[in-house]
C-alpha cells in the first residue's frame, strides 16, 4: 500500500497542514488520514477483500480522494466510471471487470442500471441513500480502524482506467501503487514541485493526469489540492482567485476557453510558476497566450494511459511549440520507422516508450498485454522526430498521420503553421479518404477576430510547406468540437471533412 504510507508520512510531518479543499470545506493531512483509515477498514468489514473491485461515480469532492486513498490502503481494484458515460456503458465496465463494490453519488444514481447495481455485493451511496444501498456516511460509526487485511502481492494493482476507444474497443490499463507512486516522484522531480505549492484541480481526481500532478503529488510533499466542483471558467477563475495555485493542470481546449474569458486579464497570477497541459497537443497559440494573458510558460507534458508521463518541457524551455521535451526519468524512447528500425536523428519515426513504471497491462486481457509490452516497448503510434539537443518534436498521431500519394503528410505541423497566421486562434489538420490520392489533408480552424476565409489561408500554406501538404480545403468554425476527455474529436472533424468535400464534389 505505497500510496497510503505516502500519505500517512506526510500526515506525520504536517498534520495541521490542509491537504485538501472543496468549496466551503477544509481537512487536514491528520484528519485526511484518520478518515481514509477508518474508511478502508469499513469497508474491509463489508466483506471486500484485496483484489476485489470497487467502481466508484462520485463528483470531484474530498469523498472522491478518500475512496481512492482507502481503496489503496485496503489493496482494493479502483474502477472509476465516466459521469457522462450512457448507462449501458457504466454496466458493460461493471460486468466486464467483475466489481464487487460501488461507491457512487445520489445525485448520480440514474446513470448506472438498477439490474447493473443489483449483482453487486455491496452498494454504498453518498448523500441520502438509494434503497439497497448503504450510506456512505456509516463508515464514521466504524469503532475498528485497524489496518485492514492484505495479500502477499508485493505491488498491487490499484487502478483500472479505461482507454476511450478511439483506437478500436476501449480496454481498462492497469496501474499498480508503487508504480504510480515512481511517477508522482520523476514529476516533483522534473518540474521542481514544492509543498509550498497549491494546485487547483479542474478534471476528476481519478484521472491519472490529476491524479499523479495534482493529488499525489501535492500530498506527497504537504501541498494542498483544491478540488473544483465545476469546470465551469468563472468557477475556475474564482477559485483561482481565492487560492492563488503555484501550478495547474489545464488541458488544451480548456485552457483556449479559460485564457478567453476576461477574469483571466484581471487574475492575480503572483503565486503562479506554470501552467501544464495534457492529452492532446497545444499549438503555438496558447503557448502565445498564456504568456500574453498570465504572464506565465505553458509547460506541456508527454503520456499515454499505457505508459504515463514519458517527457516533459520544462518552464525554462517553453518557447517550442511542438516539442513534447526529453525522457523522464528511467523512460527511454526511440524511433522506428515501418520494419521496426531506428531512423537517423531528424528523421521522423514511430514513437517506442520503454519504462519500468508503465502499465501493469490490460486487464484479463494477456493476448493484448502481450502485443502491447510483450518486446518491453510500448508502440505509441505517434510520429515523432528527435533533434540534436535530444529533443522530441510531435508530429502527429499515428492516426493522423496523412499518406497523400504515397507521401506521409504531418497534419500536426500543417496545423502549427496554419495556427501562425495572426487572424488564426487554432487549427487542426485531418485526413480525408480520396479515390485517387488515398488520402488528402483538410484544415479546420477557428479565427482570432475577422475570418481571413479559407482560401486565403490555403495561400498562406502554400507559400510555407510543400505542395502535398497543402490542405485541399480551410473549414472554419466556431464550435471546437471535444471528447468527453477534452480531446479535440478528430473523428468528429473527418466526419465533417468527408461531409463538406462530398457535397463540394457534388455528391451530397
Amino acid at each position: 500500500m505505497p500510496l497510503y504510507r505516502l500519505v500517512a508520512a506526510t500526515a506525520a510531518r504536517r498534520p495541521e497542514a490542509v491537504a485538501l479543499c472543496c468549496g466551503p470545506r477544509r481537512l487536514t493531512y491528520g484528519q485526511l488520514l484518520e478518515d481514509v483509515s477508518r474508511l478502508a477498514a469499513w469497508l474491509s468489514s463489508l466483506g471486500l477483500v484485496p483484489g476485489d473491485r470497487l467502481a466508484v461515480l462520485l463528483p470531484n469532492s474530498i469523498e472522491h480522494v478518500a475512496v481512492i486513498l482507502a481503496a489503496c490502503r485496503a489493496e482494493l481494484v479502483l474502477v472509476p466510471l465516466m459521469p457522462d458515460a450512457p448507462p449501458a456503458r457504466q454496466a458493460e465496465i461493471l460486468m466486464q471487470t467483475g466489481a464487487r463494490g460501488l461507491v457512487l453519488a445520489a445525485e448520480m444514481a440514474a446513470a448506472v442500471p438498477a439490474e447493473a447495481i443489483s449483482c453487486l455485493a455491496v452498494t454504498i451511496c453518498l448523500g441520502p441513500p438509494e434503497p439497497g444501498t448503504i450510506a456512505y456516511d456509516a463508515y464514521r460509526d466504524h469503532a475498528d480502524a485497524a489496518a485492514p487485511p492484505r495479500s502477499a502481492v508485493p505491488d498491487p494493482i490499484c487502478l483500472l482506467v479505461h482507454t476511450s476507444g478511439s483506437t478500436g474497443r476501449p480496454k481498462a490499463v492497469a496501474h499498480s501503487q508503487e508504480r504510480l507512486a515512481r511517477r508522482v516522484d520523476a514529476f516533483i522531480q522534473a518540474l521542481d514541485i514544492t509543498a509550498e505549492d497549491t494546485t487547483l484541480a479542474v478534471f476528476q481526481a481519478w484521472r491519472p493526469v490529476v491524479l499523479v500532478f495534482q493529488v499525489l503529488a501535492m500530498l506527497r510533499l504537504g501541498g494542498t489540492v483544491v478540488l473544483a466542483d465545476s469546470p465551469d471558467p468563472a468557477a475556475f477563475w474564482r477559485l483561482y482567485g481565492e487560492h492563488r495555485p503555484g501550478y495547474v493542470l489545464v488541458m488544451p481546449s480548456y485552457a483556449r476557453a479559460l485564457f478567453a474569458d476576461p477574469p483571466a486579464a484581471r487574475a492575480d497570477h503572483g503565486r503562479l510558476r506554470f501552467w501544464i497541459s495534457g492529452g492532446d497537443a497545444p499549438g503555438p497559440a496558447l503557448y502565445e497566450a498564456a504568456r500574453r494573458i498570465t504572464g506565465r510558460p505553458y509547460c506541456n507534458l508527454y503520456g499515454l494511459t499505457e505508459t504515463g508521463l514519458a517527457a516533459v518541457v520544462r518552464p525554462g524551455e517553453t518557447d517550442k511549440p511542438g516539442c513534447v521535451g526529453q525522457p523522464l526519468g528511467d523512460v527511454v524512447m526511440r524511433l522506428v520507422d515501418a520494419a521496426g528500425r531506428d531512423v537517423a536523428q531528424g528523421s521522423p519515426g514511430r514513437l517506442l516508450v520503454a519504462s519500468a513504471n508503465m502499465m501493469v497491462g490490460y486487464f484479463n486481457d494477456t493476448m493484448a498485454t502481450h502485443r502491447a509490452i510483450g518486446t518491453g516497448w510500448y508502440d505509441t503510434g505517434d510520429l515523432m522526430r528527435r533533434d540534436a539537443q535530444g529533443d522530441y518534436w510531435f508530429l502527429g498521431r499515428g492516426a493522423d498521420v496523412i499518406v497523400r500519394h504515397a507521401v506521409q503528410v504531418a497534419a500536426a505541423l500543417v496545423a502549427d503553421i496554419l495556427a501562425g497566421h495572426p487572424d488564426v486562434a487554432e487549427a487542426v489538420v485531418v485526413g480525408a479518404p480520396d479515390t485517387e490520392a488515398g488520402q488528402v489533408p483538410v484544415a479546420f480552424y477557428r479565427a482570432a477576430g475577422s475570418d481571413p476565409g479559407g482560401e486565403a489561408l490555403i495561400g498562406y500554406l502554400a507559400e510555407r510547406v510543400e505542395a502535398v501538404s497543402v490542405p485541399v480545403a480551410c473549414l472554419a468554425v466556431t464550435q471546437w468540437p471535444v471528447t468527453p476527455r477534452d480531446k479535440t474529436d478528430r473523428q468528429k472533424l473527418r466526419a465533417m471533412a468527408v461531409e463538406h468535400l462530398g457535397r463540394t464534389s457534388g455528391d451530397g
